[in-house]
Protein backbone atom coordinates (compact mmCIF):
# COMPACT_ATOMS: atom_id res chain seq x y z
CA UNK A 1 0.00 0.00 0.00
CA UNK A 2 1.09 3.54 -0.59
CA UNK A 3 2.06 5.71 2.32
CA UNK A 4 -0.97 8.02 1.89
CA UNK A 5 -3.35 5.06 2.27
CA UNK A 6 -1.72 3.80 5.44
CA UNK A 7 -1.95 6.96 7.54
CA UNK A 8 -3.04 6.26 11.03
CA UNK A 9 -6.07 8.05 12.49
CA UNK A 10 -3.65 9.91 14.78
CA UNK A 11 -1.81 11.35 11.77
CA UNK A 12 -5.09 12.38 10.13
CA UNK A 13 -6.17 14.16 13.32
CA UNK A 14 -2.84 15.94 13.58
CA UNK A 15 -3.10 17.05 9.93
CA UNK A 16 -6.62 18.40 10.52
CA UNK A 17 -5.39 20.29 13.57
CA UNK A 18 -2.45 21.65 11.57
CA UNK A 19 -4.83 22.74 8.80
CA UNK A 20 -7.02 24.52 11.35
CA UNK A 21 -3.94 26.23 12.80
CA UNK A 22 -2.92 27.32 9.30
CA UNK A 23 -6.40 28.74 8.68
CA UNK A 24 -6.18 30.65 11.96
CA UNK A 25 -2.75 31.98 10.92
CA UNK A 26 -4.14 33.04 7.53
CA UNK A 27 -7.08 34.80 9.18
CA UNK A 28 -4.79 36.52 11.67
CA UNK A 29 -2.56 37.69 8.82
CA UNK A 30 -5.58 39.10 6.90
CA UNK A 31 -6.46 41.06 10.03
CA UNK A 32 -2.90 42.31 10.41
CA UNK A 33 -2.38 40.36 13.62
CA UNK A 34 0.33 38.00 14.74
CA UNK A 35 -0.81 34.50 15.73
CA UNK A 36 -0.46 35.48 19.40
CA UNK A 37 -2.52 38.65 18.89
CA UNK A 38 -5.17 36.60 17.08
CA UNK A 39 -5.37 34.20 20.00
CA UNK A 40 -5.60 37.10 22.47
CA UNK A 41 -8.37 38.96 20.61
CA UNK A 42 -10.35 35.73 20.21
CA UNK A 43 -9.99 34.96 23.92
CA UNK A 44 -10.99 38.52 24.92
CA UNK A 45 -13.95 38.68 22.53
CA UNK A 46 -15.20 35.28 23.70
CA UNK A 47 -15.01 36.42 27.29
CA UNK A 48 -16.73 39.75 26.51
CA UNK A 49 -19.71 38.23 24.68
CA UNK A 50 -19.98 35.09 26.80
CA UNK A 51 -19.70 32.71 23.85
CA UNK A 52 -16.88 30.74 22.26
CA UNK A 53 -15.67 32.67 19.21
CA UNK A 54 -13.09 31.84 16.57
CA UNK A 55 -10.85 34.18 14.61
CA UNK A 56 -13.18 34.06 11.55
CA UNK A 57 -15.91 35.48 13.83
CA UNK A 58 -13.57 38.37 14.73
CA UNK A 59 -12.84 38.88 11.04
CA UNK A 60 -16.56 38.98 10.18
CA UNK A 61 -17.26 41.51 12.95
CA UNK A 62 -14.35 43.70 11.84
CA UNK A 63 -15.69 43.63 8.27
CA UNK A 64 -19.13 44.79 9.44
CA UNK A 65 -17.64 47.64 11.47
CA UNK A 66 -15.49 48.58 8.48
CA UNK A 67 -18.51 48.70 6.17
CA UNK A 68 -20.52 50.78 8.65
CA UNK A 69 -17.51 53.10 9.03
CA UNK A 70 -18.13 54.60 5.59
CA UNK A 71 -20.60 57.53 5.75
CA UNK A 72 -22.18 56.68 2.39
CA UNK A 73 -22.82 53.05 3.33
CA UNK A 74 -24.05 54.13 6.76
CA UNK A 75 -26.53 56.45 5.06
CA UNK A 76 -27.82 53.55 2.94
CA UNK A 77 -28.27 51.46 6.08
CA UNK A 78 -30.12 54.30 7.82
CA UNK A 79 -32.46 54.70 4.84
CA UNK A 80 -33.16 50.96 4.82
CA UNK A 81 -33.96 51.08 8.54
CA UNK A 82 -36.95 53.31 7.66
CA UNK A 83 -38.49 51.03 5.03
CA UNK A 84 -37.51 48.71 2.16
CA UNK A 85 -36.21 50.72 -0.79
CA UNK A 86 -35.03 50.17 -4.35
CA UNK A 87 -31.59 51.04 -5.68
CA UNK A 88 -33.13 53.99 -7.55
CA UNK A 89 -34.78 55.36 -4.41
CA UNK A 90 -31.59 54.94 -2.41
CA UNK A 91 -29.42 56.51 -5.11
CA UNK A 92 -31.74 59.54 -5.33
CA UNK A 93 -31.97 59.93 -1.55
CA UNK A 94 -28.20 59.69 -1.02
CA UNK A 95 -27.14 61.60 -4.14
CA UNK A 96 -25.06 58.61 -5.33
CA UNK A 97 -24.95 57.20 -8.82
CA UNK A 98 -26.95 53.99 -9.18
CA UNK A 99 -23.72 52.18 -10.00
CA UNK A 100 -21.99 53.31 -6.79
CA UNK A 101 -25.13 52.67 -4.77
CA UNK A 102 -25.39 49.12 -6.18
CA UNK A 103 -21.72 48.54 -5.40
CA UNK A 104 -22.22 49.54 -1.75
CA UNK A 105 -25.45 47.54 -1.48
CA UNK A 106 -23.72 44.40 -2.74
CA UNK A 107 -21.10 44.66 0.02
CA UNK A 108 -23.73 45.36 2.67
CA UNK A 109 -25.78 42.38 1.47
CA UNK A 110 -22.72 40.09 1.35
CA UNK A 111 -22.11 40.75 5.07
CA UNK A 112 -25.82 40.29 5.90
CA UNK A 113 -26.24 43.89 6.98
CA UNK A 114 -28.94 44.34 4.35
CA UNK A 115 -31.23 41.80 2.72
CA UNK A 116 -32.75 42.04 -0.74
CA UNK A 117 -36.13 40.90 -1.98
CA UNK A 118 -37.35 40.89 -5.56
CA UNK A 119 -40.86 42.25 -6.11
CA UNK A 120 -41.73 42.13 -9.77
CA UNK A 121 -39.09 44.05 -11.69
CA UNK A 122 -37.64 45.76 -8.61
CA UNK A 123 -35.30 44.63 -5.86
CA UNK A 124 -35.97 46.12 -2.46
CA UNK A 125 -33.28 46.44 0.20
CA UNK A 126 -33.97 46.36 3.91
CA UNK A 127 -32.17 45.67 7.17
CA UNK A 128 -31.31 41.97 7.38
CA UNK A 129 -32.28 41.64 11.04
CA UNK A 130 -32.85 43.60 14.22
CA UNK A 131 -29.25 43.07 15.43
CA UNK A 132 -27.94 45.56 12.87
CA UNK A 133 -30.64 48.12 13.72
CA UNK A 134 -29.74 47.85 17.40
CA UNK A 135 -26.02 48.30 16.70
CA UNK A 136 -26.65 51.44 14.64
CA UNK A 137 -29.09 52.88 17.19
CA UNK A 138 -26.72 52.09 20.06
CA UNK A 139 -23.81 53.82 18.32
CA UNK A 140 -25.87 56.97 17.80
CA UNK A 141 -27.10 56.82 21.40
CA UNK A 142 -23.48 56.59 22.49
CA UNK A 143 -22.24 59.52 20.41
CA UNK A 144 -25.12 61.78 21.52
CA UNK A 145 -24.89 60.81 25.20
CA UNK A 146 -23.39 63.43 27.49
Amino acid sequence: MSESKTKSPMTATKTSADDADCQECDTAARLGLSTEQGEAVTRDASRAVGAELALPDIEAAAKIFSLLGDAGRLQLVLRCMEKPQTVGELADATDMSQSLCSHHLRHLRDQRILASERRGRHIFYQIDDEHISRVVRDVFAHVTHD
